[in-house]
């Protein structure tokens, strides 16, 4: 792997893709060891304090990317789901924020749709983001504010509205949402995910919205967000229409959120889970 010889401001200050090609590679090497033991029948989830599981891909992917940061950006935070503990947190205004494997439920249930997590996070804002499928073989990256995909002046009118759905946690309030599409006479189609793999659906331009009602983590969307937001998309709260904001101080878990493919449309699709929200908020 390429050795890293500038600090962080300097790589703020010339230009943030420099890292891009290095945690791409990161990202790649972990796939082998992952996929190693995703394929091995005798691997085991464990239990962790809260209920939730964690496998031996979670913590080797970690262990690798916890190693690999601190040796390159000593004076950066690492924040990651694996060792985090919200009593002893003080967000800082610029760190890394990591999910090793995001999709615990889809990588013990073999269905392949879980990711690794990688997020640079500046005064809030998710300026970079990897994310990774092994199983997938796939990688996307990205710096937020600098748009890949060139918006167009008026977005089309769509006849049919593609809305990515979670695969494992799909909730009462989602169902209800879909009524509520349903009776707004939307035609829908419904893709079912798991992981950030949803929200890259959204940057791939395979889906238009993903709406989150249920709780998530900073971990769980940042990377990704940073990638959607590369690619012309965004991430709003759904009660107050803002940005996500990442490195708050009082929870570690993210606002219900509606995720948006094109900002184009942005200002029709809050509108829309405007009129559905207000009676949950």
């Amino acid at each position: 792997m390429v050795e890293l010889s500038f600090t962080i401001n300097e790589m703020l200050s010339k230009n943030l893709e420099l890292i891009i090609p290095q945690l791409e590679e990161l990202t790649r090497s972990l796939f082998p060891e992952i996929l190693k033991i995703y394929q091995n029948p005798r691997s085991n989830a464990q239990e962790k304090k809260d209920g939730s599981p964690v496998t031996a891909a979670d913590m080797y992917a970690h262990k690798v990317i916890v190693k690999f940061l601190k040796k390159h950006f000593p004076d950066i935070p690492v924040v990651s789901e694996e060792s985090f503990k919200q009593k002893n947190y003080k967000p800082a205004e610029e760190f890394w924020i990591i999910d090793p494997i995001d999709g615990t439920k889809e990588f013990v249930n073999k269905s392949d749709e879980f990711t690794t997590n990688i997020a640079l996070i500046q005064n809030g804002k998710p300026i970079l983001g990897v994310v990774g499928a092994p199983a997938f073989d796939r990688v996307w990256s990205g710096v937020a504010n600098q748009t890949t995909q060139k918006k167009k002046a008026d977005a089309k009118k769509r006849t049919i509205l593609r809305i990515v759905s979670s695969r494992s946690h799909r909730t009462v309030i989602d169902t209800a949402f879909l009524n509520f599409l349903d009776k707004k006479r939307k035609r829908l189609k419904i893709i079912s995910k798991g992981s950030s793999l949803k929200i890259c659906a959204l940057a791939d331009k395979k889906a238009d919205i993903y709406p989150r009602f249920g709780p998530t983590s900073e971990w769980d969307i940042a990377a990704a967000d940073a990638v959607l937001r590369s690619r012309g998309g965004g991430i709003f709260q759904i009660e107050n229409h803002k940005p996500l904001e990442y490195g708050k101080k009082d929870s570690i878990l993210n606002p219900m959120f509606i995720a948006i493919s094109n900002l184009n449309e942005k200002k029709a699709i809050l509108s829309l889970i405007g009129g559905f929200s207000k009676n949950l908020l």
